[in-house]
């Protein structure tokens, strides 16, 4: 089995290293050091295929739980960059700073990217996913996982309490969150972008009277989601969007945002290639 060549081999599970390592897990010193963890070789994988470029590498030979974690690694080895940092760790140093059950020997260290509205490449017509004063991590890396899915141009991030780095999201969205632009924006700043670009805002409540198949959704769409416990703000609700609600026949009144999402994604998806 084939391993990188590491710089540098921690063994000991109360390593200074270690310690000042795991308080990335904590998004206060996240924000303040500007870096944040990646845990499990596929969400490594997607990051470094993505080209956001990692600082360290960790491994742990002895918790690989395939031989394709050895063959990527030796892969790593071969088209080495000289600016990552190698650090092979002992079964006991890697379980210290690892968040998972059964981790699979692989941890990285990446550099924060922020992204502006004034920086995203836009398709012809944009399809994109607005997301207010969403909590649940879960919700946020499901949603990323179904926005690569359906080709979502981008998902933009209004007083989120929540961040992209955080663990549980780049776990939930199996690294899909590096795969696509993520930006956090002002509400009132993000109104009048859409309105430049043309791009019509959708708003889901159960109250509407159009359905979600009613829409023309192969124009340019920003769907716009709320928090499931307060919905959208009187900000969003008081523009000239088009609300529309998802048929249901049952007895639940709502469904999970991240369920919500993934419906109307696919549903433009299916529109748009009912054109194509």
């Amino acid at each position: 089995m084939t391993t990188p060549i590491e710089v540098l081999y921690i063994e000991s599970r109360q390593n200074p290293r270690l310690k000042d390592l795991a308080r990335l897990w904590d998004r206060k010193h996240r924000d303040g050091q500007a870096r944040f963890l990646i845990e499990g070789l596929r969400e490594v994988q997607h990051a470094v295929i993505s080209g956001w470029g990692i600082e360290i590498l960790f491994f742990c030979p002895d918790l690989f739980s395939s031989e394709a974690h050895a063959e990527w690694l030796g892969t790593i080895r071969d088209n080495r960059d000289q600016r990552v940092e190698y650090i092979r760790l002992s079964v006991g140093a890697f379980e210290k700073i690892s968040r998972r059950q059964g981790p699979d020997g692989v941890l990285a260290v990446a550099p924060y990217r922020q992204q502006r509205l004034q920086d995203l490449s836009l398709s012809p017509a944009p399809l994109l996913i607005i997301l207010e004063g969403l909590e649940k991590p879960g919700n946020l890396g499901a949603i990323l996982r179904t926005a690569d899915a359906a080709a979502v141009d981008a998902v933009i991030m209004v007083d989120c309490a929540i961040d992209r780095f955080n663990p549980n999201v780049i776990r939930a969205s199996q690294g899909m969150t590096f795969r696509l632009p993520v930006v956090s924006a002002d509400a009132e700043v993000l109104q009048n972008w859409l309105r430049d670009n043309k791009i019509q805002p959708v708003a889901l409540t159960p109250h509407a009277k159009k359905s979600l198949w009613q829409l023309n959704l192969s124009a340019p769409t920003a769907f716009v989601f709320g928090a499931e416990d307060k919905g959208l703000s009187p900000l969003w609700m008081q523009t000239n969007m088009d609300p529309c609600r998802i048929p249901m026949g049952g007895a639940a009144d709502s469904l999970n945002v991240s369920v919500t999402a993934a419906i109307c994604a696919f549903e433009a998806r299916r529109q748009r290639d009912m054109i194509a």
